[in-house]
């Protein structure tokens, strides 16, 4: 059920009270139908953009798509791969090793130690040479 049927559920409810002789709630009803009003419009507002976003993204990626075929056209249908190349060097180096004091695992970067450097175990907190 959309928010518009609910209120106009809520709208068919408050008029079935018959509530007309007291004016306070009255009020009280048509402020809060009026409130869920505004929302639901807003709502449809908001869809009615996440549609025209949508559309138009899905339009540029038919664009990049032909320009990418007319300047290679091995590459027609494919990425790029430039993305893989920045992830690939930004990827850091993880060693796992076991602490000799206590025995637990962990993940270290050896690029973040000097080759003469004591490791320091994250669970026991105790130095120990890798």
């Amino acid at each position: 059920m959309s928010a518009r049927e609910r209120i106009a559920y809520l709208r068919g409810l408050i008029e079935g009270q018959n509530v007309s002789e007291n004016a306070g709630m009255t009020k009280f009803h048509e402020a809060l139908l009026g409130a869920l009003d505004s929302i639901a419009e807003e709502l449809d507002d908001i869809a009615e953009s996440q549609d025209d976003i949508r559309e138009y993204v899905e339009d540029l990626e038919d664009e990049v798509m032909e320009l990418r075929s007319e300047l290679d056209p091995d590459m027609a249908g494919t990425h790029c791969g430039c993305q893989d190349e920045l992830e690939d060097e930004d990827e850091e180096e993880y060693e796992a090793t076991t602490c000799p004091l206590c025995g637990k695992d962990f993940f270290y970067q050896p690029d973040a130690y000097d080759e003469d450097e004591d490791l320091l175990c994250p669970h026991c907190g105790e130095p120990f040479k890798g």
